[in-house]
């Protein structure tokens, strides 16, 4: 049983093996399922949980029997007694029965940790890959927005070649060009570190990526969730399941030092030879008598008592902890959501609208560069602040998966 123990700890060193070559698209559930395989703490997790559950037989309490020869009275070619023992030593068997039963629950909080530490993968890679999307978006922008540009600059040279207004103009234009092709490779450069941030997330290798594409893309998904559910849901959170584990595992360890009081048991048995063979049988049962009870087992119990009561306090620490964030990431979301909807039902049309007027109007000779040019940063930006709303509104959301339990974005 010991062996399978440290065998289990040993296996937990070793890599396990995902199948990632000739990986061209990676999509959030294929992410997911990476991580799940590579994330070393997970797999740690796993083979610690594997061992403790090799613990839980080893806590009966049932020591190996010991085998003993004995001989007396030699000395002139003769003997008085000769004998062969097994004796067997045992715990009291509640003593047995509720370390059993302890390490049960701290077996149940381990398999509980691991789901809880599942979940918080999960919306690690989930956010890591939000924020590669909303890169990726970023950098469209950053291409509408050199391309918006480039017709101002032709526009505006076309429009200074026929007189129509100043080279100041064109040169104006050009100027916001040049400054257009530099945000759009900063915005490249955005996206490899975004890249490199959901790798590392995954635990995949950098050195096979460059290829990779990424067909899971930012859109506004509708979504209610409900505050009262948020919050119902808390209790069944891995996390404080995993402490009420830890609870019960601690009050069955109160028990286990109280049954210390009750005597533990020895068995023996012989075969005896008094010189003519082993014809006689013999037995003996002791028990232990916790004399010194006021040093050992007193102080036992009440150390596992507070123990039990630290768990307790923990348990309403997390309890606290956990609300205040899912409060935070429902207000959050809530808050994101009705910054999209504004966007979504006016103020993208409008924005789209002013810079195609101005547009026209610039060409016409209507209007001047300077009104072109801030209709095309409103617009501009306007594009840019939908987008990091809509990343915001996804990652709340995502924060909020944790808490009720349930996939909603990138199903």
């Amino acid at each position: 049983m010991a062996f399978s123990i440290v065998l289990a700890i040993l296996v937990s060193f070793q890599p396990t093996q995902s199948d990632t070559t000739n990986l061209n698209s990676l999509s959030v559930g294929k992410a997911l399922e990476i991580a799940y395989q590579h994330n070393p703490r997970i797999n740690q997790l796993k083979n610690r949980i594997e061992a403790q559950r090799q613990q839980q037989s080893l806590s009966l309490g049932i020591q190996d029997p010991e085998v003993t020869y004995a001989k007396e009275g030699i000395g002139q070619g003769t003997f008085a007694e000769q004998r062969w023992v097994v004796s067997q030593s045992l715990d009291f068997p509640l003593t047995g029965y509720y370390r059993s039963k302890s390490q049960k629950a701290n077996t149940r909080s381990m398999e509980l940790e691991l789901q809880a530490l599942k979940l918080q993968l999960k919306a690690d890679v989930k956010s890591a890959y939000t924020k590669l999307a909303y890169a990726i978006e970023s950098s469209h922008l950053a291409r509408e927005r050199v391309d918006l540009f480039k017709s101002l600059r032709d526009a505006a040279k076309a429009r200074a070649d026929l007189g129509e207004s100043s080279k100041i103009d064109a040169m104006q234009a050009n100027l916001q060009l040049t400054e257009a092709q530099n945000n759009m490779e900063k915005a490249h450069q955005d996206i490899m570190d975004a890249r490199y941030n959901l790798f590392e997330t995954i635990g995949l290798d950098e050195e096979q990526t460059y290829e990779i594409g990424f067909p899971d893309t930012l859109h506004y998904v509708a979504v209610d969730i409900n505050q009262n559910e948020v919050l119902r849901q808390l209790q069944q959170h891995p996390q404080l399941q995993q402490i009420s584990k830890d609870q019960l595992a601690a009050s069955y360890q109160t028990k286990v030092a109280q049954s210390g009081y009750l005597p533990d048991i020895n068995l023996k048995y012989y075969r005896q030879d008094f010189g003519n063979g082993f014809d006689f049988n013999g037995f003996e049962i002791g028990v232990s008598i916790p004399l010194w009870f006021g040093i050992n087992q007193s102080n036992q119990v009440q150390q596992s008592k507070a123990r039990y009561s630290a768990v307790e306090w923990q348990y309403q620490e997390e309890q606290l902890s956990l609300k205040k964030q899912a409060e935070q990431a429902w207000h959050g979301y809530e808050t994101t959501r009705a910054n999209i909807k504004r966007y979504r039902e006016s103020i993208q049309a409008k924005s789209k609208e002013l810079v195609d007027m101005t547009q026209k109007g610039y060409r016409m000779g209507e209007l001047n560069l300077l009104t072109l040019l801030e209709a095309q940063r409103t617009y501009l930006r306007t594009q840019q602040a939908y987008y990091e709303t809509l990343r915001d509104y996804y990652l709340r959301v995502i924060e909020l998966e944790k808490y009720i339990q349930k996939d909603i974005i990138f199903k």
